[in-house]
């Protein structure tokens, strides 16, 4: 990928999305989406601190930390989806990410063993960059 996708000319074409899952217990399940214009949306459903919908803002420089995550990630190398059952009743998080025309999602079931650390790195950066804790009981997994 050229630097430029994740260094994008106009940063308000920027669309980034977090999803996570049900998992057999109390994980958390939450939806964020970060647009480049700086708005961010969030909207929790189980085993979070806040239900419903929220809205904040992030600055452009948390946006360009976010793309420098999905950079370190080779995001747009990564296969869109990580879905084998290894071990099971674990949560799925879904990713994406809209850049410079092009758009990309990955599904990983957290259950799949041959998904990459870095695919679970970013999903955990997206939650530290924009701060979802303010929200949410985050967990390791």
């Amino acid at each position: 990928m050229t630097k430029s996708l994740y260094n994008p000319q106009h940063i308000s074409d920027v669309v980034i999305t977090l999803e996570r899952t049900m998992c057999y217990g109390t994980c958390p399940v939450y939806k964020l989406v970060v647009r480049g214009n700086g708005v961010l949306s969030y909207d929790g459903e189980y085993f979070v601190k806040v239900t419903g919908h929220q809205t904040a803002t992030v600055s452009e420089a948390q946006i360009r930390d976010l793309l420098s995550e999905f950079k370190k990630a080779h995001y747009f190398a990564l296969k869109d989806s990580y879905d084998s059952y290894d071990c099971t009743c674990m949560p799925d998080t879904i990713t994406s990410l809209s850049v410079g025309g092009r758009t990309k999602r990955v599904f990983h079931y957290h259950g799949d063993c041959s998904a990459p650390k870095r695919l679970t790195r970013l999903e955990d950066a997206i939650d530290r960059i924009v701060d979802t804790g303010r929200w949410v009981k985050l967990r390791e997994f």
